[in-house]
């Protein structure tokens, strides 16, 4: 089977293709979205972290051992999360840069053809822009079943930032008690609290 560029075939790819970009720039502002409210999630995890120990300073006693290794492991939660919580948004939106550099580069190689005169059959461009326009379609439908699947594991994690939202409520320290809060950790860390 050999395959052939016309110009009802040009026409078709075109419209698809543009219907794929404009799901890829959807998609793309969705997934830089997704990043800033995970930025929002670690630092409130971080505030969460140190506010048990904040209180504690602020009322004039040393925190327990326990405030101290509760607010490490969030601490530390938070820090460690950052892979869980980053790379899924980073694949998707790689596979989309990648898939629309692809198509923009379907779609001008099919305006180019379309342009000249006699185009001629074009076979190349004919399997170019079908691997591009089936490579990107398959790309969504996988997008849309990973989504769905991860959908689960996003319910979870809403309910642990209401959660943490609800204990952060507000912590406002100034610079010293920040730092004595961040000396008190750093000192269980080390383990020179237990």
């Amino acid at each position: 089977m050999r395959f052939v560029m016309t110009d009802n075939y040009a026409a078709l790819v075109m419209s698809v293709d543009a219907g794929l970009l404009v799901v890829g720039a959807v998609q793309s502002h969705g997934t830089v979205n997704t990043v800033r409210e995970r930025i929002r999630a670690v630092n409130q995890r971080h505030a969460a972290a140190m506010r048990v120990i904040a209180d504690r300073l602020r009322a004039g006693e040393e925190p327990t051992n326990a405030e101290l290794h509760r607010a490490h492991d969030l601490s530390r939660k938070a820090t460690g999360d950052l892979r869980r919580r980053f790379e899924r948004p980073a694949t998707v939106g790689l596979m989309w840069a990648i898939m629309s550099v692809w198509l923009v580069v379907s779609v001008v190689a099919t305006l180019w053809w379309s342009a000249l005169e006699g185009h001629g059959r074009a076979p190349w461009l004919a399997e170019g822009t079908l691997a591009a326009t089936a490579l990107a379609t398959l790309i969504l439908l996988a997008e849309t079943i990973l989504r769905f699947c991860w959908a689960g594991e996003a319910a979870t994690d809403d309910l642990e930032q209401e959660q943490l939202q609800r204990q952060v409520a507000a912590v406002h320290m100034d610079a010293e008690l920040d730092h004595r809060v961040r000396q008190r950790l750093d000192e269980f860390a080390r383990g020179d609290r237990r």
